[in-house]
């Protein structure tokens, strides 16, 4: 890429072969495994994903999550904690036990509806990074993921 621009009277041409390249990994969505088993939750992350930033993966139980990050490199996990298969906190240290995940760093977030005194710590004792309750707004979602994938969380 060319770019010219004037210093004083003088025109000045800058060529540059990483600009293309630097471009497209801005705008580069993290990669997010969602585990939920609500259909409506689902289809409400889907709905969203361009608004809080993420490129997602949606599975809804621990088996098909255990799967795919056997599979597939993710920037972070958002996993309800309440699953007809599994116990999430027993899913979330199931996860970490992936390579892709623990060798990679993964952050895993839950999400729960039931927020109760506790659920925080056992979560972070579980190996999860993060805790969000539901309903939560898509600024609180954004930011997290933000948080934990370096990506803008600016409009």
């Amino acid at each position: 890429m060319t770019a010219a621009f004037r210093r004083g009277r003088q025109e000045v041409h800058v060529e540059s072969t990483h600009t293309k390249k630097a471009t497209l990994k801005l705008h580069e969505l993290p990669a997010v495994l969602i585990i939920e088993d609500d259909p409506l939750q689902r289809k409400l992350y889907k709905l969203i994903s361009n608004q809080v930033k993420m490129k997602p993966m949606i599975v809804d139980d621990c088996a098909s999550a255990i799967a795919a990050a056997g599979e597939h490199d993710f920037a972070l996990i958002i996993m309800d904690l309440q699953m007809p298969d599994s116990d999430g906190l027993l899913c979330a240290q199931s996860l970490r036990q992936l390579p892709r995940v623990s060798g990679n760093g993964t952050p895993i977030i839950a999400v729960t509806a039931h927020a109760m005194q506790g659920d925080r710590e056992r979560c972070l004792a579980s190996g999860m990074d993060d805790y969000l309750s539901k309903p939560f707004t898509l600024l609180e979602l954004r930011t997290k993921i933000a948080d934990w994938t370096g990506a803008r969380a600016g409009s």
